[in-house]
């Protein structure tokens, strides 16, 4: 043996004196076909025994061989290969390490089927450590990019849904103090900055004025041309205050109440000039759909004199003032006073009073006589709701019927009236008289009127025909089709129905196409001029004759003198009621015609008197 351990193990010389010579071509040929297949890094060829025989390189120490076979190299590796025969491969592959594994084969080399020895060699696999660094690089590459493609989607995504949030949010925060319609602020900022704004008066001194505005009829106009022309009927009056009042706050209350703060104005001229401002910038009507809608505001001035003032009571007296302006003919602006709180005490006080009269049967109706002029005969009475207070006396129904509108009892004493009239003209011992009854618009809101009235009859045992409901042009503006259906079913029952105070509104005539009514009533400040006016007599006679072209009955209210009866029965007028015949009183069941200026209440005369009247 040649080789030393610090020698070169030639190839492919024996090494081992007792080892098996080598076919040096067969084994050429094996190195060859092993390089080919795999790219070697180095090659030891070893008897079964284990024995080393030869290496490639050349150049390898034997001390190195042995260290090769020692660290790569595993026994059951290479006895399965031994045993079998079967190329076998062993790697330093691992998970956790980093960079390309080695891969160790072990390839027998056997004669008549005994494996006599194998070749042991190192290869790089085919994917070489530079490829998988290219691989690991293009890999890091695309990796970032997937994560700055998804980071920029992430942030993409997080930004959408930030932004939608805060839109939100934003949107949260308008409605919270906003009004969505005219996009003024609403009472909750209105009350937040008056609330501050006094705060800081307090301190400086200065008046802060606050106007409360409403606006007129403003349910006739939505009911009229729909809601949606109401709509922009409110946002045209929002943007006129808003011309008006540019450096003030301005605020909706609710449906069709506005407010208005005014400070940094050095005194009440100044406000009340703003309010002319106002009054001047609403003349022009209002074009929506191709009509042109008038605007009418009523307005109520309160202003804060001293640190005492809080934002609660600033608001009650501009609303006292602003309801003061409303009872006093509309379309206008009241400063507050004192003197309203009064008015108001007594207000809840008469409220009260209603509430417990009510209760307590202190209501009574008295009723006016209706006589035809044609043949001065008795044909019935108007219901009329009276109310003598233990107290104060006769209070007028000018003064408690408006109350009773506000507060809501106007249906209770509608239907205290209605079942009051039936039984009390059930009982009257002529059956050929009728009963009129007048109806508020706030007893058809519910919509059981006709329910009602059928319940009065029935529970009065009086016959359809001899009750007439009186309505007026205010009931068909509130809303037409359904009051228009509830007066057909009505009328279907035997009432008849009666337009009371015809010809004051603007519409009279329009509705008396939508209903056929039995009866118009000409109202009582058309008669009190009659005869002295030609104007007043010219329109009278053109409502009866518009009442006879419509083969309708024509009342006349308010009758109190001769002359006006004359002209009226000239004029070919069906029906009268006033003074002149009777005035208004509890009917006895047994003499109903007593008190009242009629043939049935006229006593017979002896025939002899009447031949001599006729003769003379």
């Amino acid at each position: 043996m040649r080789g030393t351990k610090d020698q070169t193990i030639p190839w492919p010389e024996r090494l081992h004196e007792n080892a098996q010579l080598i076919d040096a071509n067969a084994a050429s040929m094996i190195a060859d076909d092993l390089a080919n297949r795999f790219p070697v890094n180095w090659l030891i060829c070893v008897d079964k025994h284990g024995r080393i025989l030869s290496v490639f390189p050349e150049e390898m120490p034997k001390y190195q061989a042995e260290q090769l076979l020692q660290q790569n190299t595993h026994p059951d590796t290479w006895n399965r290969s031994v045993q079998t025969g079967e190329i076998t491969f062993a790697s330093q592959f691992s998970y956790f390490g980093w960079g390309t594994p080695d891969f160790t084969a072990i390839v027998p080399h056997t004669i008549d089927g005994e494996v006599l020895y194998t070749f042991i060699l190192s290869a790089e696999p085919k994917v070489t450590r530079q490829t998988v660094l290219n691989a690991v690089a293009v890999a890091t590459a695309g990796g970032f990019l997937v994560v700055l493609i998804a980071g920029a989607s992430v942030a993409a995504l997080l930004w959408r849904n930030l932004k939608e949030r805060w839109q939100t949010t934003k949107t949260i925060r308008f409605l919270a103090h906003n009004d969505p319609l005219t996009h003024l602020p609403n009472r909750a900022l209105f009350h937040e900055q008056l609330t501050n704004t006094l705060r800081k008066a307090s301190i400086t001194a200065a008046d802060i004025y606050v106007i409360a505005v409403d606006v007129d009829k403003f349910k006739e106009i939505n009911d009229t041309h729909g809601h949606a022309a109401g709509d922009v009927f409110l946002q045209v009056i929002a943007d006129r205050l808003r011309l008006v009042f540019d450096t003030h706050l301005v605020a909706r209350l609710s449906g069709d109440e506005f407010a208005v703060m005014v400070e940094d104005v050095t005194s009440d001229h100044e406000v009340t000039l703003l309010v002319e401002r106002l009054m001047s910038a609403i003349k022009p009507p209002c074009h929506i759909e191709g009509k042109n809608l008038d605007i009418s505001l009523s307005l109520g001035i309160a202003k804060a004199t001293d640190a005492a003032w809080r934002t609660s009571r600033l608001l009650h007296c501009a609303d006292m003032a602003l309801y003061r302006t409303k009872t006093t003919g509309r379309s206008g602006f009241t400063w507050y006073e004192p003197s309203m709180d009064e008015d108001l005490q007594r207000r809840k006080i008469l409220e009260a009073e209603m509430r417990k009269a009510l209760k307590e049967d202190g209501f009574s109706v008295q009723y006016q006589a209706q006589v035809s002029l044609s043949d001065k005969k008795l044909k019935g009475f108007e219901a009329l709701l009276r109310w003598n207070h233990p107290d104060r006396g006769w209070i007028s129904p000018d003064v408690f019927i408006p109350l009773a509108e506000d507060t809501g009892l106007i249906e209770q004493l509608g239907e205290y009236v209605l079942r009051k009239a039936c039984a009390d003209a059930a009982s009257w011992a002529d059956p050929t008289l009728k009963v009129a009854v007048n109806f508020s618009p706030s007893q058809f809101k519910t919509g059981e009127i006709e329910q009602k009235i059928d319940s009065a009859l029935r529970a009065a045992q009086l016959s359809p025909d001899r009750l007439e409901i009186e309505i007026t042009e205010n009931l068909l503006i509130k809303n037409t089709q359904s009051v228009v259906s509830s007066l057909t079913r009505i009328r279907q029952m035997g009432v008849s129905v009666a337009m009371d105070d015809f010809g004051t509104g603007y519409s009279s005539l329009s509705y008396l196409s939508k209903f056929p009514f039995d009866k118009i009533k000409i109202d009582r400040t058309f008669i009190r001029n009659l005869g002295t006016d030609a104007h007043t007599d010219a329109i009278v006679a053109s409502i009866i004759g518009l009442g006879r072209s419509l083969d309708v009955l024509i009342t006349a209210e308010g009758v109190e003198n001769e002359s006006q009866r004359q002209i009226l029965r000239a004029a070919g007028c069906d029906l009268v009621q006033g003074f002149l015949f009777g005035r208004p009183r509890v009917v006895d069941p047994r003499h109903p015609f007593e008190g009242v200026d009629c043939l049935q209440n006229r006593p017979e005369k002896p025939a002899e008197d009447r031949s001599e009247r006729v003769t003379s």
